[in-house]
């Protein structure tokens, strides 16, 4: 009997010791949500339409640019001991609907990652999954043939990109989801409120909006359209390569697009079509929130927009066919760096990897 009320005290125990670290865990989740909200509130205002403090002697031209759906600084993480719910990656705590899964007996982290695979391809959206590591005390990225077994394991998807913000419709498509393969595993999923994270979403989108600027430019011919053969030679020769969606692009080191040279004609480019085509002008694009160093790949653009026009007796202009001028490319340089610092005020530099999640 003594045994028997000994081992009944160690039951109650540990049932009160799970019960104490989930509810902490829940108190974690509830504080940072709610810091990522406060951190997307963003008020700042927008220079492209307000303009900047610089001589109203010449206007800078207009810019082609999202005009739908400002994000925040990506909220700094709490300092957190090794008994409390460990730090997520940053940008899952800032742009994500995160859910954090329980499994006290361990699940395999690959079938988990399988099983929701089905009900979640309905859902449009980028999804991660993530399991915690015991021995490195670090949440690792889940693949579907992970065979590693974790007890804790977090589901993030994004609540935003240029398509807009997520609907309560694919909040619930997700949240049920997750909740049916944690009943089929016997685990237990903890989510924020909904309206937390539709609020959240809805901030974030405003953000995205607030620096969704693409500068433009191009250069059209006078009497003579231009040789596609020539347009080959010279953006070759420049480095950018013709890609699958008739575009010739410029990259970086990495290979990320720095800028793009399309046709303004209907015609896309291509390898057979550039022996017999020519056109009356080309458009130069650059992707200021996708692009680092935007002021320096600016600078790059413009100055094979010149060469382009030199060669083939053009003119660059804006996108309404003006010339433009040193004064006025000086204006749009100054307003590639204005966004891109305040991109990197809030937290999200231009051309990072949460810039390139957020404006795809």
């Amino acid at each position: 009997m003594p045994d028997n009320e000994l081992l009944y005290g160690l039951i109650g125990l540990g049932t009160a010791a799970v019960v104490l670290v989930l509810g902490y865990n829940a108190l974690q989740e509830r504080k940072h949500r709610r810091a990522a909200e406060r951190a997307f509130r963003s008020e700042h205002r927008d220079v492209l339409l307000e303009g900047d403090a610089t001589p109203e002697t010449e206007q800078a031209p207009p810019v082609t640019q999202r005009r739908e759906p400002a994000a925040s600084r990506v909220p700094p993480a709490a300092p957190i001991g090794r008994a409390a719910e460990p730090e997520l990656p940053a940008d899952a705590q800032a742009v994500d609907c995160v859910i954090r899964i329980e499994a006290p007996a361990g699940l395999i982290g690959g079938q988990i990652v399988t099983a929701a695979g089905g009900p979640l391809a309905q859902l449009n959206r980028p999804i991660r999954w993530y399991g915690f590591g015991e021995d490195t005390f670090r949440w690792q990225t889940l693949e579907p043939q992970d065979p590693a077994s974790y007890t804790r394991v977090t589901v993030a998807m994004q609540v935003a990109d240029r398509r807009g913000p997520i609907s309560a419709h694919e909040l619930e498509i997700f949240v049920s989801a997750i909740q049916r393969v944690c009943d089929q595993f016997m685990a237990v999923p903890r989510i924020a409120e909904r309206d937390e994270i539709l609020a959240l979403a809805q901030n974030v989108d405003q953000f995205c909006a607030a620096v969704d600027i693409q500068i433009a430019l191009s250069v059209v011919a006078g009497e003579q359209a231009f040789p596609g053969t020539k347009l080959r030679g010279l953006a070759q020769a420049a480095g950018l390569v013709l890609e699958r969606d008739g575009c010739f692009h410029a990259r970086d080191d990495q290979g990320e697009t720095l800028f793009v040279l399309a046709n303004r004609d209907p015609a896309l480019f291509s390898n057979d079509a550039l022996r017999e085509m020519v056109s009356t002008g080309v458009t130069l694009s650059l992707d200021v929130p996708r692009v680092a160093a935007g002021g320096q790949v600016f600078d790059r653009m413009v100055t094979f927009a010149r060469q382009l026009a030199a060669a083939l007796h053009g003119t660059v202009v804006d996108d309404n066919r003006r010339p433009l001028s040193d004064a006025s490319i000086g204006l749009i340089r100054n307003q590639v760096t204005q966004f891109q610092e305040q991109m990197q005020r809030q937290g999200i530099p231009a051309g990072s990897e949460l810039a390139q999640r957020l404006f795809v």
